[in-house]
This record gives structure tokens, C-alpha cells and sequence, in this order.
């Protein structure tokens, strides 16, 4: 029996803000691009594999009642990977008003459209990354 390895994903602001849950997998052909493999040694989680570059990269570390970002980008369009921990992404459409929180867990990956307002609201110590191609 062939096994499937889906990516889950959820939409939020019409697509304008996307969370993606990378599957848990042991080393094999087949798996997905995107995918966390949980090793003797430890996790691997390969959350970038395309054609646009990463030009931006930061290192996020989450404390619980201390919230970060509350901001938008006219131009740069973002990710953000969960490391470990548990946060919520607030989100806003600047031009519409438009709001959504956006659970994100350990092994979730967020993709922010320009024009979103976005403030990570840490319920758990954790880490993150966050990178962008501008």
C-alpha cells in the first residue's frame, strides 16, 4: 500500500494569508517537498524549496505575553515557520479591515501577503524563523 503524504493547508483574508502544516515523515522516496522528517538524530524540516530566493532571513524567539511584529509590508510578502511552540498570527487586511487569528504549531508554515497586518501572539516559549525574498 502506497502511503500519501499530504501538506495540510488553511486560507485565511481570501487567500491573502496561508498556513500550511507540514507532514512528519520518515526518510523515503516520494515525500513531499516540503516536509518535517523526524530522524535518530534528530528533526529535519525543509520548509523552502523553490525558484524565489530568500534574500531575508530572521530568527524569531516566542515569550508568551510579549507579542511581536504589528506591522504590514507594501512590499514584501513573508513567511514565517514554526520552529517549536505554540503562537497565534493575528491578522488584518489594511485596505478592507478584514481580521483573522491564524493557530500556528510547531512544524506550521505562514505565508503573509503584502498589505496584511500581522502581530505573532506567543501562548508557548518557541522559536521561529522568518524569511522572506525581499
Amino acid at each position: 500500500m502506497q502511503q500519501r503524504h499530504m501538506i495540510s493547508e488553511s486560507v485565511f483574508l481570501g487567500g491573502r494569508v496561508i498556513r500550511k502544516t507540514l507532514p512528519v515523515l520518515s526518510p523515503q522516496p516520494g515525500a513531499p517537498p516540503l516536509k518535517r522528517l523526524m530522524l535518530p538524530q534528530g528533526e529535519l524540516a525543509q520548509f523552502h524549496d523553490g525558484i524565489e530566493p530568500i534574500r531575508y532571513l530572521a530568527y524569531i524567539e516566542l515569550r508568551p505575553g510579549a507579542l511581536r511584529g504589528n506591522h504590514y509590508h507594501k512590499v514584501k510578502r513573508e513567511y514565517v515557520y514554526v520552529i517549536g511552540g505554540k503562537t497565534e498570527l493575528l491578522v488584518q487586511d489594511v485596505n478592507s479591515g478584514d481580521r483573522a487569528m491564524v493557530p500556528l504549531n510547531s512544524g506550521d508554515l505562514a505565508f503573509i501577503e503584502t498589505g496584511i497586518a500581522h502581530t505573532l501572539r506567543p501562548l508557548t516559549d518557541g522559536q521561529a524563523v522568518e524569511f522572506s525574498a525581499a
